[in-house]
């Protein structure tokens, strides 16, 4: 019990802390992880991300409006360490919230006033219909704040909830899963590394949200890829459905309408490059298409003009002398505006830019050489963009860094 050292021994510190109330969970022995923290996770987890709640019964010691607000207050604690998303309902819960006394049809009976205060199940499979159930003995005096003779519920009602959420018991002093009360109502460093752990996969679908949309994700969305993940899709599934959705393929062809040809996209026009590239058109033909069209021939009608604007507008840069001569001459004997622009498109230069890119903004570092050349030929030889983009997001490194960046 309580994690403590074994000493084999009954000290008068383990007396002591044996004295203090706590929660009444077993300390069962998760998956500690070391490196990470010195968190246990039970080992399950919700396969969802939307987590359901219903109040069967709350406490006679307290006004039930000030108890409700409290409920969402503890949950709101650990949606602010993971992206998990509370709602109540009035149907079956993934979450019942009650208060009870003495034996009350779970198998772990309450012992009166003080010592046990609380207990709650891991997620599923784990204690069949009570998975993830929270229960708290009405026999103890409840208030809201430290100060009094009764308990904070607050405070045990955050604990509670991360075995609620899949997060076993701890000895880091000072942390909310630590099991003898009082432990803080904001989840400390430990249980905040713990949590994310537990929820490794979640944050993973909510970073593509972030790091392939640019926003935050919407519940419905996220709640939909989670089940997706649990259910069988492999993670380039995932991946590929953000990078091909209709929202991304949008953000593609709205910023080469921008890059290229200075303006804001037509509602055609944008309908139109959006559906090719949701189909499985590569960023890099879109940009060669831009580059051929009509509207882009009267931005820069003579080949000197066009050449010049694909070194400026591709690699970010004046042309050099002997390549711009090279390109003068390819086009002087025939080579055609598409062609030219899809030379730029998978030159070294602008493939090494875009990998580079690429390790900057997924992997948030510098390129290490071997990875460098090897996604630089990748494209070179016509990787689409965003399968590249895919091939980050999907990868150990990402899915593992961006555990740390979440929150």
């Amino acid at each position: 019990m309580a994690l403590l050292p074994a000493t084999g021994e009954m000290d008068e510190a383990t007396d002591k802390l044996f004295e203090r109330p706590r929660c009444g969970f077993p300390d069962r022995r998760g998956t500690a992880h070391p490196g990470l923290g010195t968190f246990v996770a039970f080992g399950t987890v919700w396969d969802h991300s939307i987590i359901t709640y219903r109040v069967n019964k709350l406490s006679d010691d307290m006004p039930q409006d000030r108890q409700r607000a409290l409920i969402t207050t503890a949950l709101d604690r650990w949606s602010a360490v993971v992206p998990l998303v509370f709602r109540e309902t009035a149907d079956t819960p993934d979450i019942e919230i009650r208060f009870a006394v003495g034996e009350h049809d779970d198998g772990n009976a309450f012992d009166g006033p003080g010592m046990v205060l609380a207990h709650a199940f891991f997620p599923p499979p784990n204690s069949g219909a009570l998975a993830g159930d929270a229960h708290f003995d009405e026999d103890e005096t409840w208030q809201e704040g430290l100060t009094g003779s009764g308990f904070d519920l607050l405070t045990v009602m955050v604990h509670e909830f991360g075995h609620s959420l899949g997060l076993g018991h701890t000895n880091v002093p000072n942390s909310t899963m630590n099991p003898f009360y009082p432990t803080p109502s904001t989840p400390a460093a430990d249980d905040r590394t713990g949590m994310r752990h537990v929820y490794r996969r979640h944050i993973w679908v909510a970073s593509l949200y972030r790091d392939i949309l640019g926003r935050r994700f919407d519940d419905e969305g996220l709640d939909g890829w989670i089940r997706s993940l649990f259910s069988g899709a492999n993670p380039q599934d995932v991946a590929r459905g953000f990078c091909y959705s209709e929202e991304h393929s949008g953000q593609i062809a709205t910023d080469l309408y921008f890059t290229l040809l200075d303006r804001a996209p037509e509602p055609a026009g944008l309908a139109s490059w959006r559906s090719q590239l949701q189909q499985g058109m590569g960023r890099q033909s879109a940009i060669v298409g831009i580059l051929d069209s009509a509207e882009y021939r009267d931005k820069y009608p003579s080949d000197d003009a066009f050449i010049d604007s694909l070194y400026r507008r591709l690699l970010a840069r004046p042309p050099d002398a002997g390549g711009f001569a090279d390109w003068q001459q390819r086009m002087q004997q025939g080579m055609p505006r598409y062609e030219v622009a899809r030379g730029f498109v998978l030159s070294e230069e602008y493939c090494r830019n875009l990998s580079h890119s690429l390790y900057e903004r997924y992997l948030r570092r510098q390129p290490d050489t071997d990875g460098w050349r090897s996604w630089t030929e990748s494209l070179r030889a016509s990787l689409n963009h965003q399968d590249a983009v895919i091939g980050f997001v999907s990868s150990p490194e990402y899915q593992a860094a961006v555990e740390q960046w979440w929150g």
